[in-house]
This record gives structure tokens, sequence and C-alpha cells, in this order.
């Protein structure tokens, strides 16, 4: 599981804790099939990894024992390994079509050789291509009859027929029986995954800063964009395309969870901006208070409220406290300082997803057991208050929790933002 040292710091998987819960669990393999864990555990993302892709195209797995660490992926995709990052992991297995009863020395079943395309007559190769010429023919003769009988190949090579592997998706058990393997103990564990993944790499804080402030950046954008009449749609739309410019991918913009009260920007109602976006698949999460043209008094008393909860979230944010400790003293603090009815915020972790936290399936989002803050995990305070009749206001900012406290990924200010209305014309 220990990859060569030169690529350890550009690892997103936390080594470490994935072994220590591993043991803890007495797990001998992690085998990821859904995409953002395929993703974490070996470097690498399918370009098949998109809205109306293949299920299972692409599998990772670790062990415990020592054994090689495997990325699973389609022939097609072999030489993409060197026109991307690729992986760190030591061996790569590649799927083709069946080939009419022909088997490894295995017993696991072959693919078709893989030859991927031709070369022009007379061709001056770019060094890419040379590489690509190379990575076909080092694997083209090795492929597996599918993904599963390819993952199958590495299990047996590591001795784990009977093992115990722990998996994102319960569909896998059924897979690998199919291919021969009716002894292996195949458990459907997804909260291990997000376990694991609490801890941040310093691989992982790298691309959670740039998505932090990229995020934040594409939000404020749509902020400025506010005049008189304009929809949420177009707003959005102003931030879905200032992430693009920054590289990134928008998820959403809300302002709430009913949008606009009278479906448009209206001068002096109180607004709250809530922006979600990803770079490199890592999530950025951001919130702030805004209004077109002058804040009433009481929006202002209600942000000041805001970020009177914010400087107690600060004398909160450190290791060994609960996420329900933090919670509590922020709703306290805000409450206090005159939103009487402000509800205790959400803290939440973020990485490859909007929460990174084990969660259960099918319960009320942001559910989730409460934890105590550990150095290295990202999380958000997240402060939204609406009044119906009213409006919103909002406060929200990602951190790094370190040995002794916490840093902010972010770099935007905590002030109300107040978008000037443009002059009205005469007729």
């Amino acid at each position: 599981m220990v990859p060569d040292n030169d690529r350890e710091t550009c690892m997103l998987l936390n080594q470490a804790r994935a072994l220590e819960l591993m043991q803890r669990d007495a797990v001998d393999a992690l085998v990821a099939v859904s995409a953002r864990n395929v993703y974490y555990l070996s470097n690498y993302w399918g370009l098949f990894n998109r809205a109306g892709g293949y299920e299972a195209a692409y599998l990772a797995m670790v062990t415990t024992g020592g054994a090689e660490a495997t990325l699973v992926m389609p022939a097609l995709e072999i030489r993409r390994l060197e026109s991307t990052t690729g992986t760190w992991m030591p061996v790569v297995r590649g799927y083709s079509s069946p080939a009419a009863d022909q088997y490894f020395a295995d017993g696991t079943a072959r693919g078709v050789d893989y030859r991927g395309w031709g070369t022009a007559d007379d061709a001056q190769l770019t060094p890419r291509e040379k590489r690509w010429l190379a990575i076909v023919h080092e694997h083209g003769q090795q492929m597996s009859a599918d993904a599963f009988w390819a993952l199958a190949r590495s299990l047996k090579a590591a001795g784990l027929e009977r093992a115990r592997i722990a998996t994102d998706d319960p569909r896998l058990a059924g897979w690998l029986q199919a291919r021969g393997l009716e002894q292996l103990d195949c458990r459907y564990r997804p909260q291990l995954f997000n376990e694991i993944r609490l801890v941040k790499t310093p691989a992982e804080l790298e691309i959670l800063t740039r998505a932090a402030r990229a995020n934040e950046a594409a939000l404020l954008a749509a902020v400025a964009a506010m005049h008189e009449g304009a929809s949420w749609s177009e707003l959005e739309t102003e931030y879905m395309v200032a992430m693009a410019r920054q590289g990134g991918r928008g998820v959403y913009l809300t302002c709430g969870v009913g949008e606009l009260p009278a479906g448009e920007v209206r001068p002096g109602e109180p607004i709250m901006f809530d922006g979600l976006g990803q770079i490199d698949y890592y999530h950025g999460d951001f919130g702030r208070c805004a209004v077109l043209g002058r804040a009433s008094d009481k929006q202002r008393r209600y942000h000041q409220a805001l970020l009177a909860g914010w400087d107690t979230a600060t004398k909160w944010l450190r290791p060994g406290v609960h996420y329900s400790e933090l919670a509590a003293a922020v709703g306290d603090a805000v409450r206090k300082a005159g939103i009487r009815h402000f509800r205790d915020p959400v803290v939440h972790s973020v990485g490859l997803e909007h929460t990174d936290d084990p969660k259960p399936a099918g319960a009320q989002p942001q559910t989730k057991p409460d934890r105590l803050l550990e150095a290295g995990m990202v999380v958000n305070v997240d402060l939204p208050h609406t009044e119906i009749g009213w409006g919103s206001v909002h406060m929200e900012d990602t951190v790094v929790i370190t040995a002794d406290g916490f840093e902010r990924l972010g770099v935007a200010d905590f002030s109300l933002r107040e978008v000037p209305e443009e002059p009205k014309t005469c007729r």
C-alpha cells in the first residue's frame, strides 16, 4: 500500500489513516467502485465518469498486507494514463471484450488483445505519442474479459480469495461471486470510505484551497451582478460562468430552499448567497449576506449577530471539540446577539462530497454521527437564517483544523455586500 516516495506527496489517499481504520475493522482490502472513491484511492478520474457514463467502468483496490495496489480501467483508455497525471498505483489492469475460451494461468477469463489506433506512415511522433504506443504495447496482451475479471486477477495475485474486503457498492459481492470468488467476504461499507477521507492529505488541502477561493470569487461575482428584476437563474448563470473561467465547475448557487420570495431581486430585500463548486472534483462551500441597495437596520443587526457567531466559532475550531459542542456554542452566541429564533448551525466536513462525513442513506440531509474535530479535517460552519416575509442572511466559511486551532482556506472578508442600484432614467 506504499507508493514510490516521489509520488507520495501527490496522493489523495490518506494511507496511514486508511491502514489504521482497516486494521480496526479487520478489513484486508478496500475496493472502490464509485467515481469519487476510485479517484480518491488511485488519483485517476476516468474519461467516462460523467453524467450518462458507464457503471463500474473503473475499480481501485488497496490492501493492508503490502500487496500491490490496483487500478482497473477499460482498454481504450490505457493511453490516457500518459496524457493525465496518471495513477500512483503500481498495477494497472485493463479489460476489453471476452476472448472465447481463453484464460490466464490463474483461471480468470482473458479479453481480446488491444492494439489501439494505428500509426500514420512516415509519422514523426511526439514524446507523448511514443508513450501512448509504449503503454499500449505493455498492457495490450494482458487484457481481462471485463472489469470484475481484472479485479479477480488482483485479488488472486494478492492471495485474497477468502479475505474480507470493504466496498462502496453493494453489488460487488455478486459480481465477484460470478467470477469464481464464492468464498470472498465482501462487505458493503461506504461509510468507511468517508471516515478515511475525513482527514485530508497535503495534496487534498492544496486542491481544497483552490476550490474554496474559486468558489468564493464566483459567488461574489454573482452578487455583483444583482439588479432589480434579476431572476435567480440569471445570477446562478453568472456564478457558473465565473467558476468555469477559473477551471472549475459550479454545482449550485442557492438563496434558500424556496428561491427568491417574489421570483426576482427586489431593492432592499436581504438575500443569502450560498455557493457550492468544484475544482478537480473537490468542493468549495461559501456563503455571505447581500442586498441590492442599502441594507436596513435589521439586516445590519442580523449580520452583526452572524459575525458574533463566527467569532465564537473561532474559539471552538480546534481538535477534540465535538460538532455538537461547536454548533451549540455558535447558535447560542447568534441568539444572544439578536437573532432570537436562530437555529444551531450545521457543522460538516467538506471534500469530494459536499458533506464528506459518514452518513446514513435515506435520512434527512445533514444527518450524520457527531464527531470530534481532528487535525487535518476540513470543515464548514454553516449559518443560514430565513424569515418568511422579510428575507435571509448567511455566513459560511471553510477551514482546516490544525494541531492547535484552524486556518481559513478562503480569503474573502466577512462584510455585508450592498450592491448599488442602477440609476433610473427618465423617459
